[in-house]
Order: structure tokens, then C-alpha cells, then sequence
């Protein structure tokens, strides 16, 4: 699918709401994940899906509130016909998205047959967008759905914070597990509604107190669940028809191990869905009017009573002194299982590199152990340094979209290893780096952004004041830097640029974004996202310091070094001096200005233009406040706007609305170094008022139901979306400029219905360091995954949402390279003295996730890289080669062996960036002055 600026307008689906929950239903079975936001309701746009034409797809499951005849039909409690809630909810029905093959991922939630959502100001005056005729959801891990003990397994009450991301949307006391009176700040509860894990360990969901004097309040049940962790739903809005759109994200044991929601013995878990009315349900039989809220009725000065009608919905659902646990919806959920997967007994195969194929590589590696007798791990890790490692046998094979080549080789000696060592390469996969996005305001979400090389250009410098650090102790000072035009965008939508690419709902972007990077390591993914944008010409001159049409420049830190532009003022920053906070001026009382820019490591101007980078830089150095008054230190560009760990992590926060930023001063917190006063988190954005944008992939963007955004083709007025249909297309741009056996897609030559960063990984297998049994192996895990794997759908072992099927053509190829491998015979090694020595990236990898095979440090790692002779041709006993010296830096060795956890998928997110930056970066590192 590709949208023209021209015609978006015309071309664009229609979003009306839905009429009945048959359309509903129709809509769910189309499509697993849709691009949406957890708060939001609109309908979603299904042409903009990937894996839209599924071979499997997931079958979603409709349960009604009363009368239900699903499947899950025996799950739901009894319904009352008297109760004061059964007119409010008898038209309900719900349609979850996907119930099987659970993982960490975002289902689709449809809600009809309600009503409308409806704000109210309580009798303090006390505003509330969120009030009445919303839906509340949570996961549980309960067996019995209906057990009278049930609501203790659910994951609900983590926002025991005054940074909850919930600002005016819910009643507060709906949040928490307790009423307002049992979560005294100051007075302990006798009464208790806890929370019990999976393990047995039951979490008191009151307050604690210690410290000095026993003033320190604390809550046990953040250890296990808290704001940022907890995928609990507080307030989903209905729309004015009675129907309702939301995602929920189910947590696997992986992410939420209190749940233990797939581990064994444990692979169902359960979707609640509690529906809160417009009367309120509190106390019950045996409660008292203050023990389910606190909330107060403006007419009588009491407490709310059981039956109240048009009243704010307050107090938990999890609380046993309300009654609104009663009008629950169970969704079962089964999640695929977690950890260990594959038997122990066969061989064991490790494979690293690209983040590109964690969502691939999760879903292949427990069906490969079954088909395969070995079972192949993997973990994530920059590109360049994945080359690194295969080129030196530390890995045998990995996924890459590059190959390896003298251009990378830092070394001669690397270059003399590459010239000696034999490597195969075989596609496996077609995905793409997107710009995704989730965007949910007061009026409801957008789901279509269109984004030009040069606007995603402006985001990446921090050309914008919102992306620069700030504080709202001198705003004017905070952006000094920027020049006149930057200065006066307050808001994103303000720039003509964006207008002009989003005619349609500009105005609509109410607030500003928060923009989620995947940093600081490399990555073969970023480098095609600055492909695509140095390919355009008007991208290219704003970068060089050309202004845009309407005198829109780039920030000067990333301008070259030298750069007459490349200057920003100096302030006084000494809190001792009375002038702190102003200007720094010079004798002429003209503003002191510094030198700024990009240099290479030989010290030279660098522009963004010269070469393509693997990574994103934050080169912004200004430091907030400026002005220091209560705070003792300031904070920069990477506390203000830190780097997500990994591209699944960025997709994960933007649904989330999580940006990380630690930007509000805490004068009672103990920092790192133990003292008091700290900068924290200012929490998730709240429903209504998120917009965050990240670069991500497209299958972690699907995985949590992200819009992508479309983007523009360079020099070009067509903006495409990331569709099946779109990356294959862009096949056709496919270059072998760089090698002929690796082609990669050219951004400059993607031509009309192209998405523009569309990527093919290949797996390369090192040859010369793998014995004849690896390579077996690796072939045969070639042959299934571009086969039985391009299979696209949601069972283990096909293709998930976010990859397009390989063409027939890559297919062909890849089978040839598998045949290629099998085949393979290295040549008896009579002298190891005759093989170039290596050269080493002292560097290790880390994973997150079920397992990891750990390679750490060591001293007989050389002896892998040497050609490894088969013994079964030659008789060469390859155990007995020496060690190989170096002159510099230590070998890696496996040393943790192949064990036990090289049986499940180790997922690796990110590299510590002060481990990899020398090692990334060498020779063409970037140092901003």
C-alpha cells in the first residue's frame, strides 16, 4: 500500500464506528495485532497491517456479558438480573483478538453493546475525564476463574505512586487495591486485599512504614508490579455508539515471572475484563460505606451508597468491599511456553546478530528442535560487532544485512584472516526499521503520520525545542541555541514541513512527541534509516546547514566542527556566582560563544552527510536548569530522552508511554551517591495526552500493535507504508554494490508502491571455523525457515506479523547456499603457522532474556578460528592445534560451554554502549567538542 500526498485525502479509510458486534467480530478474525494505542478508540486501518494475508492467522473469541455462548462460556460468573448494574451491561460483548500462542505481544480488545464514556467533577471540584462507562483490564494466573480467592492472582494496584501516568483520567481510589482510608499515609490497615504470585508468596497490598522513627512508607507490592512494569488497564473510553477500542499487553513469565504465565505447569493465564457503569457498587454485604471508597455525595456529606445512581465510579475492582468483581468478563489465555523449549540431547547451535530477526527467531527456534535434531539459540548484538565475531569463530554463524569486508576490517591482519576464511550467506528474512508511532489525544487516536527524510532528519538532530533538554526554571535560555524559526515551533505541528505532510489531521497532534531511540550500540537497521535520509536531496542540504523553506536550520552541535554556524552561547553555571543562570559575557559585554560540531577521530569536521552512521547520536550538550536553585546538579540529553535498550524495548515504551525521562527533582530521594535530592521519573504519559514516536522493527511495532508511519520516498512526493506488499516491491531495488552475493536494498533506487527502508538478513555461516556437523545443522536450519518458516501466522515456527514472505528467486538462493554449506570441505590443516592470525574485538555480549550462552574473556578462543579440517575426510585431529598468539588485546572463549541454556532462544537487547562504543565506533567514531 502506498499513499501519494495528493491523494491521501481521497484514498483514505473511512473511521466510523461500528455498527454491531458482527462487524466486530469480522474485523477481529482479519487481523491478530492492530495498530493502535493502549487507551485508544478508533478503528484501524487493516491495509496497514503486516501479515495481512496470513496463511494462519489468529482466531479471536466473542464473549457476551449476559447469555454468553462462547467457548469460554463456562468461565464467566453467574449475572444477577436484579442487580443495579444488569440494565447497564446486558447488551455487552467483547472480542479479544487472540487467545493462543500468547507472548510478550498487544492484543486487540473490541467493546460494544455499552455506553459511552462520561466525565464529572466530584464534590471537592475535582475533575475526572475518565468517570463513568469505561472498561478496566488485568491479567491473572489464577486455575479457577471463578475461585471466591481468584482476584488475589491478578496483577492490579502497581500505580501506588504520584508519578502513575493516570493524572485526571480515573478516581484515584480505583487504582490501588485498597479503599482511600486503608491507604493512609500516615496509618497502617487492618484490612489486607493482597496480591499472591504464582510461587505462593502472598505481597500485603498495604503500606509499610520504617526508617527513622517509622516515617518511611513503603509498598511491597511495587517489588513484584509498579508503573512502569504493570500492563494493568485503569480506564479504557467508549465511544458515544457503545463501542470501544483498546490494547492490552500480555506479559509471558519472561516479563512478569509473579505471573508465571507460560512457564511449566502454568500456560493459561486470564484476560479480566471488568465493565464500570455509571451507579455505584460499594459497600457490599459485609462492608462499611468508606471500605470499598471514600468518595463523598455533594448533596448529603456522606460516603457514597450500595446502588447510587449517576455516580463517579470509585474504588477497586479487585476489592472485596465493592462488588464490581462480580460483573467480570474471564478471557483465557495460553501462552506459548517459556524457557527451556527444545529436549536435551541433541547438538546445540549458537547464532547471533541483527535485531532485525529477535521476532523471527522467536517464533522458528522451538519448532527447529523439533524438526532438527539441535537447537539453535540466538542472541542479538550490533551488527558490526556480530561480524566481528563470526569473522574470528567466536560464533559460527549469524544474521547480518551486510557482509563482511575490507571496509570493516579495522586491521591488516583482520584482512589477511577475512582473505583466508570461507563464508556463506542465505536470506532468511524481509523486514524493515519503521517509524512507528502511538498517538492518543483528547479527541481521540491517529493512526496516519507521514514523515519526510528531512523531518525525520529535524527529529534526529533535536532541531526541535521539545527535544532539547529543558526546564521551566528559564524556557527562553533552555533553546538559545536553536535559531529564531526553531524557536517559535513550540509544538511539532507548527512546522510547515508537517503540515504540509499530514494536510488531513495536522491539527490534531495536540502535544509533542517523545522520541524513543534504540541506543547507543549500532545497528545494520539504523544505518538504512540514515540511507534513506541521505538519499534525499532536501534532507542532505539541511543537514550540511541549509535552512528549509520556511528558515528551519539544524541544531549546531550536529553541524561539522569548524562550521560557521557551529556556535552556541555560553552561560554561568557557578552556583557561587551571583550571575549564574545569565549569560556569559565577554569585555565588548557581547554573549561569550563556543565552538561546537561533529569531529571524526583524527579531529576533522564530520558531517552527517559523509557516510551513513549505524547509530543515533544525542551530540545536544546543554545542561538544565541553568540556573540552579533547590536542584544540586543537572541533567542532559540522555537523561532527558534516554536510549531504549533495543528496538523491541523502543516499541515496548511508546505502547507504554514510557519515555524513561528522568527530568522532576526529588529533594527527598537518596541518589547513587547517597545523598539527598535526585532527579526521577515524571511517569508514563496518560490516557488521552501520549504521543510518543520510535525507531523500532516492524515485527516488535506489530508485537505491540504500533501505527507505522508512512514515509516518503527520497526526492519523491509518495509516502509508503510498511506492508507485505510494499517491502516486497521494494525488492526491486535490491544493490549489489557492496557484494555480489549479498544485495541489500538501495533507498535511492525503491521506486513507486516501495517502502523505502525495507532490509533482507541473511545468515552467514563461517565456513573455514565450523566443523562438518555445524555446517549439517546450519543448512538444514536454512532449508526449514525459508520453506515451512515463510508461512505466515502466529503458530511457532511460520513467520510472524512484521516479516514478508522471501520471493521465490530468495528462496532459490538460499537453498543453494544450503546446499552450498552441506557440502563444504576444508582443506587438512598440516601447519597452523600458515593461517593469518586474528585479530580480537575485546568485547562481550549481553543478552536478556530465557538464557543466555555467555562468551567472556579468555585465552584459547584463537585456536577456533583456525580452518577446521573434517575429520571424517581427512582424519585431522583438530583437538591437538596450538593456541595462536597475539600481540594485542585477549581472545574470547566460550567458557561457559555449551550447556543447558544454550537450549532456549536467547534473545540478546542491546549492548551496554561504554562496552561497544570503542569497539563500534573505532576509526570513524563521532566526538562532539
Amino acid at each position: 500500500m502506498h499513499l501519494s500526498r495528493r491523494h491521501r485525502a481521497a484514498t483514505a479509510p473511512a473511521r466510523n464506528g461500528r455498527a454491531d458486534r458482527a462487524v466486530i467480530g469480522l474485523r477481529a478474525t482479519c487481523f491478530a495485532l492492530a495498530v493502535a494505542s493502549a487507551g485508544g478508540l478508533l478503528l484501524i486501518d487493516p491495509s496497514a497491517l503486516l501479515g495481512a494475508h496470513a496463511s494462519t492467522s489468529a482466531i479471536p473469541l466473542t464473549v457476551d456479558w449476559v447469555e454468553d455462548a462462547s467457548t469460554a462460556v463456562a468461565f464467566q460468573p453467574p449475572r444477577d438480573s436484579t442487580g443495579v448494574h444488569y440494565s447497564e451491561f446486558d447488551d455487552i460483548s467483547v472480542t479479544v483478538s487472540q487467545t493462543t500462542n500468547l507472548s510478550d505481544q498487544a492484543l486487540i480488545v473490541d467493546v460494544a453493546g455499552f455506553a459511552g464514556t462520561l466525565e464529572a467533577t466530584d464534590s471537592g471540584g475535582m475533575y475526572w475525564s475518565t468517570a463513568q462507562n469505561f472498561v478496566q483490564a488485568m491479567q491473572c494466573w489464577g486455575e479457577d476463574p471463578l475461585a471466591a480467592d481468584f482476584a488475589e492472582t491478578c496483577q492490579w494496584g502497581g500505580r501506588y505512586a504520584a508519578n502513575n501516568g493516570l493524572g485526571d483520567t480515573v478516581y484515584g481510589d480505583v487504582v490501588p487495591r485498597l479503599a482511600t482510608a486503608d491507604v493512609d499515609p500516615y496509618v497502617g490497615s487492618a484490612i489486607d486485599n493482597p496480591f499472591r504470585t504464582v510461587q505462593g508468596v502472598t505481597v500485603t497490598a498495604k503500606q509499610e512504614f520504617g526508617g527513622v522513627g517509622g516515617k518511611e512508607l513503603t509498598y511491597p507490592l511495587l517489588n513484584y508490579f509498579n508503573p512502569s512494569t504493570t500492563n494493568e488497564v485503569q480506564g479504557a473510553r467508549i465511544n458515544s455508539d457503545g463501542t470501544g477500542s483498546f490494547l492490552f499487553e500480555t506479559q509471558s513469565s519472561d516479563q512478569a515471572p509473579q505471573l508465571g504465565c507460560g512457564s511449566e505447569g502454568h500456560a493459561r493465564c486470564w484476560l479480566v475484563l471488568v465493565p464500570r457503569g455509571t451507579s455505584y457498587s460499594g459497600p457490599t454485604e459485609n462492608g462499611t460505606n468508606t471500605g470499598c471508597s471514600g468518595l463523598i455525595d455533594g448533596k448529603t456529606n456522606e460516603p457514597y451508597v450500595y446502588g447510587r445512581a449517576n455516580s463517579i465510579q470509585a474504588g477497586s475492582p479487585v476489592n472485596p468491599q465493592c462488588d464490581y468483581w462480580a460483573n467480570r468478563i474471564n478471557i483465557p489465555l495460553d501462552f506459548d511456553p517459556t524457557g527451556q523449549t527444545c529436549a536435551v540431547g541433541g547438538s546445540e547451535r549458537r547464532t547471533i546478530g541483527s535485531q532485525l530477526m529477535v521476532g523471527a527467531m522467536s517464533s522458528w527456534q522451538s519448532s527447529l528442535c523439533q524438526e532438527q535434531d539441535a537447537a539453535f539459540s540466538f542472541s542479538s548484538n550490533p551488527d558490526a560487532l556480530a561480524r566481528a565475531q563470526l569473522l574470528q569463530g567466536q560464533a559460527d554463524a549469524g544474521f547480518l544485512s551486510w557482509p563482511l569486508s575490507d571496509a570493516e576490517a579495522e586491521y591488516e591482519s583482520d584482512k589477511a584472516l577475512l582473505a583466508a576464511t570461507d563464508f556463506s550467506y542465505a536470506p532468511v528474512a524481509v523486514t524493515a526499521p519503521v517509524i512507528a508511532f502511538a498517538a492518543e489525544f483528547a479527541n481521540g487516536r491517529q493512526e496516519e503520520l507521514i514523515v519526510s527524510p528531512r523531518l525525520m532528519a529535524k527529529l534526529l538532530t533535536q532541531s526541535y525545542s521539545f527535544a532539547v533538554p529543558s526546564n521551566s526554571s528559564d524556557p527562553d535560555k533552555n533553546f538559545a541555541h536553536l535559531n529564531s524559526v526553531n524557536r517559535s515551533y513550540k509544538y511539532l505541528n507548527q512546522d510547515p514541513e508537517f503540515q504540509r505532510l499530514n494536510p488531513d489531521n495536522w491539527r490534531e497532534f495536540t502535544m509533542n512527541p517523545s522520541i524513543s531511540l534504540p541506543g547507543p550500540s549500532g545497528a545494520d537497521a539504523i544505518k538504512q534509516v540514515w540511507r534513506w535520509i541521505l538519499a534525499d536531496d532536501e534532507a542532505n542540504a539541511w543537514l550540511n546547514g541549509e535552512a528549509d523553506e520556511a528558515g528551519m536550520t539544524v541544531n549546531p552541535f550536529y553541524l561539522p566542527a569548524g562550521h560557521p554556524a557551529a556556535q552556541v552561547p555560553v552561560f554561568v553555571t557557578d552556583v557561587a556566582d551571583p550571575d549564574q543562570g545569565n549569560y556569559l559575557l565577554d569585555s565588548t559585554g557581547a554573549i561569550t560563544m563556543r565552538q561546537v560540531g561533529l569531529t571524526n577521530i583524527a579531529g576533522a569536521g564530520f558531517s552527517l552527510t559523509d557516510a551513513p552512521l549505524q547509530t543515533f547520536m544525542k551530540a545536544d550538550e546543554s545542561l538544565v536548569p541553568i540556573e540552579l536553585t533547590t536542584e544540586k546538579y543537572r541533567f542532559d540529553s540522555l537523561q532527558y530522552a534516554p536510549y531504549a535498550e533495543s528496538m523491541l524495548a523502543a516499541a515496548r515504551d511508546t505502547f507504554r508511554g514510557d519515555s524513561h525521562s528522568k527530568t522532576v527533582w526529588d529533594a527527598t530521594r537518596i541518589n547513587a551517591a547517597g545523598e539527598l535530592g535526585d532527579w526521577i521519573s515524571g511517569g508514563t504519559q496518560i490516557p488521552g495526552k501520549k504521543f510518543m514516536i520510535a525507531v523500532t522493527d516492524s515485527s516488535s511495532s506489530a508485537r505491540y500493535g504500533l501505527s507505522n508511519a508512512g514515509l516518503v520516498r527520497a526526492n519523491s512526493d509518495e509516502a509508503v507504508l510498511p506492508t507485505n506488499k510494499t517491502m516486497q516491491s521494494a525488492l526491486g531495488a535490491l544493490s549489489s554494490a557492496e557484494s555480489a552475493t549479498v544485495r541489500q536494498v538501495d533507498p535511492s533506487l525503491v521506486t513507486t508502491g516501495g517502502y523505502p527502508l525495507t532490509m533482507l538478513t541473511y545468515l552467514a555461516v563461517n565456513l573455514t571455523a565450523s566443523d562438518a556437523d555445524a555446517r549439517d545443522d546450519y543448512a538444514a536450519m536454512i532449508e526449514q525457515v525459508t520453506t515451512a518458516g515463510q508461512i505466515v501466522g502466529t503458530q511457532r515456527g511460520e513467520l510472524p506479523l512484521g516479516y514478508a514472505p522471501l520471493s521465490d528467486e530468495l528462496v532459490a538462493q538460499s537453498q543453494a547456499a544450503a546446499a552450498a554449506i552441506r557440502a563444504f570441505v576444508n582443506p587438512v590443516v598440516t601447519s597452523p603457522a600458515a593461517v593469518p592470525l586474528p585479530d580480537t574485538v575485546a568485547a562481550t555480549t549481553t543478552s536478556i532474556g530465557p538464557a543466555q550462552d555467555e562468551y567472556v574473556a579468555g585465552e584459547t578462543a584463537a585456536a577456533a578460528v583456525l580452518p577446521v579440517a573434517d575429520t571424517a575426510v581427512t582424519g585431522v585431529d583438530t583437538s591437538a592445534l596450538p593456541a595462536a598468539a597475539t600481540d594485542r588485546t585477549p581472545e574470547l572463549v566460550n567458557a561457559a560451554g555449551v550447556g543447558k541454556t544454550a537450549l532456549a532462544l536467547s534473545l540478546g537487547l542491546g549492548l551496554s554502549g561504554a562496552v561497544f562504543a570503542p569497539t563500534l565506533l573505532r576509526g570513524r567514531r563521532l566526538l562532539p567538542l
